[in-house]
């Protein structure tokens, strides 16, 4: 990949990025830098306003831009794309396969911009290439664990080699839930400012279980059983039960694993012989679920009682 601290080439969002590129103009300028996570929509800039064309976004026309072309005059549509494309626009990308080779193509032939033609809707096209591009532009880290999505919830386990999470990890995965990664997982930093992790491409769909080897999960349980990257919602932490430590036994801490600046909540699981694990990460990612939704806890519960008394 070409890619450094001045950005991303153009060609790696055609390869990389799936947004179901159909046709290319301009091809040897393929090699433009994009240089932010964003794409923009040109907007007013197509009728000569340019304070805030950024042209080192790629830039998206959509069927408003392409319909506020179509109703110019062939002249002042002409003078409209000039004035455009003398701003040595990084690149442009036409959405749902729309026909612009009477006035684009030959308008851009004179600047180094490359025009590429998408099928996708316009939406979808922007929802994709954004996610693409923040991915590669954000600040990312490696975490060791498993990540898993568990009833809709990106769950990281973690905790000492050697503990069990990856046999856990089977464990849920036979009763339904679906792997991103385990071992190690890449975490970025989303359009949202949220966590997201993935898994390496060399490790990805294999997971290590002691006595068995190295075992593809796609193999074993089909391609449904994988998730490509889940964003990061709860954190279990697994550790060896110690009979000189103190537990919480009503729920009472509030404990977070901090990973690119950002807080997750995190429970502690004591691991000891006859715990099923599987279930008890299950049983605790149920609780999480109910506190989003309101529910209190034992605790908050028994507080509100003695309030109403």
């Amino acid at each position: 990949m070409t890619k450094n601290n001045q950005g991303l080439e153009i060609r790696e969002l055609i390869t990389q990025g799936n947004i179901d590129i159909t046709n290319v103009y301009n091809k040897k300028y393929l090699s433009n830098i994009i240089r932010h996570p964003r794409s923009q929509r040109p907007g007013l800039a197509l009728a000569g306003y340019f304070k805030y064309l950024e042209r080192d976004r790629i830039q998206i026309f959509g069927k408003t831009e392409i319909g506020y072309l179509n109703q110019l005059n062939p002249e002042e549509r002409q003078r409209q794309l000039t004035n455009f494309f003398t701003h040595k626009i990084a690149g442009v990308i036409i959405s749902e396969n729309q026909d612009v080779s009477q006035f684009i193509i030959p308008s851009v032939q004179s600047y180094k911009t490359p025009v590429l033609i998408s099928k996708l809707r316009t939406s979808l096209l922007v929802s994709r290439i954004s996610t693409f591009l923040y991915r590669q532009f954000s600040k990312k880290i490696r975490v060791n664990g498993v990540l898993m999505d568990i009833m809709g919830i990106g769950t990281l386990i973690r905790g000492d080699s050697g503990i069990g999470k990856s046999e856990t990890a089977l464990e849920l995965v036979n009763k339904g839930n679906q792997l991103i990664s385990d071992d190690l997982i890449e975490f970025y930093l989303n359009s949202n400012d949220e966590p997201v992790g993935r898994s390496i491409d060399r490790i990805k769909k294999w997971i290590e279980v002691r006595g068995l080897g190295i075992i593809n999960i796609a193999d074993i349980y089909g391609v449904g059983a994988l998730m490509d990257e889940k964003k990061l919602d709860l954190v279990i932490n697994l550790e060896k039960w110690s009979p000189k430590k103190k537990y919480d036994r009503l729920g009472e801490e509030n404990q977070y694993y901090r990973i690119l600046g950002k807080d997750a909540p995190m429970f502690t699981l004591p691991v000891a012989p006859g715990r099923n694990l599987s279930t008890l990460i299950q049983v605790a990612v149920k609780y999480f679920i109910s506190r989003k939704n309101g529910s209190l806890s034992f605790i908050e519960h028994i507080y509100n009682q003695d309030k109403g008394k």
